[in-house]
């Protein structure tokens, strides 16, 4: 096959995804790619491991329709007995400070006990062996943490220390000059039940059993300062969109200490609504208690009048429709009476209302009187109110929840107002109606004689304050009724329990998390060094960038095991070479590098030697004048050589040398000249190569590597074939670029050699006996 011929160098087109490729990559990179995948495997596994469980507690409990409805949606239609049930509100209230406050009155979570079990920190929830009882705590030491070491039955070693954060924040503090802290540094030998005064606490520790553990550690913040605490965890939601059945739970990492929480959530719901209810009741009675003891004033001296007159005259009988008229009339004055003190309860609250903004002193005891339309409405809107203030102590107006309470507030005032002045105007239209039968009554009664319009005034008298005190004395029963019956709004299905497992952390999810997140770290390091490696690693990446041929793939000997696939891949380019079309002509081979370091030196010897070993008669011209290495490896004298033979200091015979290799001759490089390339431009250079030619069967030339002078120019126009020596992971993909335009340019006959693959590289596409360009393979390592 002929290759003397010009070769086209133009680079193949790489398909768009080399799945071969991306396998390459994996194989060259496995070692980095499993580090960081056990790197980040090992990192989740103690995470997994030191991440403490969180528990959750739950109870579900049933609100009351009444409730319910008073929760929020449409008031008007609540207060009617209708409306869609709407929890927010309610929701807002069980994760509010007011209301956690008010459950550490059942709580004592300030004081936490801590020991270390397995390498982990384990809180001991009234599970110490130790209780604290504290008289004062600095605030700058709420929280803090200490440790307690048991010294003997009697003593213990309490201290703490700044951690490296306080340090380097106090070094800062303490360099710009800004205020700080002291550091809080305390060591001592203390007794059990004695009292321990520092600058910081003053606290007494008592030994409840014996201390067990090594280490014991615990934190000091007041009960009530701990809100925070439970707001962080507690949370409300119902089952279902449209019921009554909600969930309230808190994740904590201690089981019991979150059932406890819960509830105490629920009891302190429950009592704010009794609360409420129950204050409302007294307000009542109280109310009724005080008008009843004046009507019962104006009707003791009713009956004493009508006593006194009976006693004083004799009156006959007034006859039935005298009875009749006088009966009717005490009714008809009676409920005068009664919507006389109705009108004025809806005028004052009509005043209050519009006069003022705060509608907390609204007093629905007397609202009770004039129906249960508008005082539904006012306790609404004092429940409103309620839950407003609550939730600003929380957050600002600019709140959506505060903004939505504020606008159901303003719409309740409105439908209070509206209901208020039509139930006046329904009162005066009856007041008149009924005024103008009590005239028609007087008028029938001045018809009778003078003594008997006395005696029917004053049983008239009597009978009104009679029937006014009968009234308050049921209403007064009605609400004495409702006090007593004062029960929980609320049903508790499923009371909380302690939780068994905890429901996070997934600790099998952690680390496959941790496995998956370093695979794929791995695999993204290794893709983004082979996008920033330009070295070139196989044969592919030389086939991606030029068409030129590979005459050999030569591996890196590792071992003695290496050696003969090294002698063999050898072989493979002695048999390429074979194939050069030049018919029987001795050949010139001129073997050279893009830059120092690759390998050429090496592989010229170590080829002409094998080229040698076949019966041909093979010499070195050793070219590389200004780096000259052919002569250590062949351990040869070098005073004499190509240097002094084309400066004509010596003729050619004296500067050949014979090899310890039979067919086998080398001429050095000789001392250094000042002038390498004008030597190998010169005509001697040419009747040098033309004489070896005739002797020679190969006349390899060890040339300067083309990347950096121009020697090698001069040198590889004179050759039949020009091998260029690319190292594996060491040469730069951008020389063959140059190579590309090198030999277009110039005419070139050339081939490249790849040199010191490392044998992972290897891949089933290509092996250290594959022939390029001639159409066989021989892979001895398949």
């Amino acid at each position: 096959m002929e290759i003397a011929k010009k070769s086209s160098v133009a680079p193949v087109e790489p398909e768009e995804i080399d799945i071969k490729e991306l396998f390459r990559t994996v194989g060259r990179y496995k070692w980095s790619i499993l580090f960081i995948t056990l790197i980040f495997l090992v990192g989740a596994s103690v995470y997994a491991y030191f991440a403490p469980n969180v528990y959750k507690a739950t109870t579900t409990m049933k609100i009351s329709t009444e409730m319910a409805k008073n929760a929020g949606g449409d008031f008007m239609s609540a207060a009617l007995g209708g409306g869609n049930v709407n929890l927010d509100d309610e929701f807002a209230l069980m994760k509010s400070r007011f209301l956690a406050q008010k459950a550490l009155d059942d709580l004592d979570i300030g004081t936490r006990y801590f020991t270390i079990e397995h390498y982990k920190k384990k809180e001991l929830y009234k599970d110490s062996p130790f209780v604290i009882s504290a008289e004062f705590i600095d605030p700058v030491f709420y929280g803090h943490e200490i440790q307690l070491l048991p010294v003997d039955q009697s003593h213990f070693r309490l201290y703490t220390k700044p951690t490296l954060k306080e340090k380097i924040y106090y070094k800062i503090y303490k360099y710009f000059n800004l205020p700080v802290q002291p550091l809080i540094d305390y060591d001592q030998i203390h007794e059990y039940g004695k009292k321990i005064s520092t600058p910081w606490f003053v606290i007494n520790i008592q030994k409840v059993y014996d201390l067990k553990d090594q280490v014991y550690s615990f934190s000091i913040v007041p009960n009530k300062n701990m809100y925070g605490f439970i707001q962080g965890g507690i949370d409300a939601a119902p089952i279902s969109n449209f019921g009554s059945i909600v969930e309230v739970s808190f994740q904590d990492t201690v089981p019991m200490r979150a059932k406890d929480i819960v509830e105490a959530i629920v009891n302190a719901y429950n009592e704010e609504k009794i609360r409420l209810k129950t204050e409302s009741a007294n307000r009542t009675l109280n109310f009724i208690d005080s008008q009843l003891k004046a009507i019962h004033q104006t009707l003791k001296k009713s009956a004493s009048k009508l006593q006194s007159f009976k006693a004083t005259h004799v009156v006959m009988d007034i006859g039935a429709k005298a009875g009749t008229t006088t009966a009717k009339l005490s009714e008809l004055e009676a409920k005068v009476y009664e919507i006389n003190t109705q009108i004025n309860i809806l005028d004052n609250l009509l005043n209050y209302i519009k006069s003022n903004k705060d509608i907390k002193g609204l007093d629905v005891s007397s609202a009770q009187l004039v129906g249960p339309v508008i005082s539904n409405l006012i306790v609404k809107l004092q429940e409103a109110a309620s839950l407003r203030s609550t939730l600003l102590v929380d957050f600002t107006e600019l709140h959506p929840d505060v903004i939505k309470v504020t606008e159901q507030i303003n719409r309740l005032k409105s439908m209070l107002i509206e209901s208020i002045k039509s139930t006046l105007n329904g009162l005066k239209i009856r007041k008149s109606s009924l005024i103008k039968l009590i005239n028609e009554s007087k008028a029938a009664l001045r018809a009778l004689p003078k003594e008997e319009q006395q005696l029917a005034q004053l049983t008239r008298d009597f009978m009104v304050n009679e029937k006014i005190y009968s009234f308050l004395l049921q209403k007064r029963a009605e609400t004495a009724i409702v006090e007593a019956s004062k029960v929980s709004e609320i049903q508790i299905l499923d009371p909380a329990l302690v939780p068994g497992s905890p429901i996070k952390p997934k600790r099998s999810q952690i680390v496959l998390i941790g496995l998956l997140i370093g695979l794929v770290l791995g695999l993204l390091q290794a893709f983004v060094r082979k996008l920033l490696d330009n070295s070139i690693k196989s044969v592919e990446d030389i086939e991606k960038l030029t068409s030129l041929p590979v005459y050999g793939v030569v591996p890196d000997i590792k071992s003695k095991k290496m050696k003969s696939a090294y002698l063999e891949s050898l072989r493979v380019i002695r048999t390429n070479l074979e194939f050069l079309g030049i018919g029987n002509k001795s050949k010139v081979v001129t073997v050279t590098s893009s830059i120092p370091q690759e390998g050429k030196t090496t592989t010229t010897v170590e080829l002409s030697k094998i080229i040698a070993k076949s019966g041909k008669r093979v010499i070195v011209l050793d070219l590389d004048m200004r780096r000259s290495k052919l002569h250590e490896l062949l351990k040869m004298p070098n005073k004499e050589g190509m240097s002094t033979l084309l400066a004509g200091k010596v003729g050619l015979k004296e500067a050949i040398q014979h090899s310890r290799e039979e067919n086998l001759d080398v001429i050095t490089s000789g001392p250094m000249p000042p002038n390498p390339s004008e030597l190998l431009m010169s005509d001697a250079f040419k009747r040098v190569i033309a004489t070896l030619r005739n002797e020679y069967d190969y006349v390899m030339l060890d040339s300067p590597p083309i990347g950096l002078v121009a020697d090698a120019m001069i040198v590889m126009r004179m050759s039949d074939i020009n091998l260029i020596v690319l190292r594996a992971n060491y040469s730069k993909k951008d020389f063959l670029k140059n190579i590309n335009r090198f030999v277009e340019e110039h005419e070139l006959k050339a081939g490249i050699v790849l040199n010191g693959v490392k044998t992972e590289a290897r891949s089933g596409a290509y092996g250290f006996g594959y022939g390029y360009n001639y159409g066989y393979s021989n892979n001895y390592y398949s």
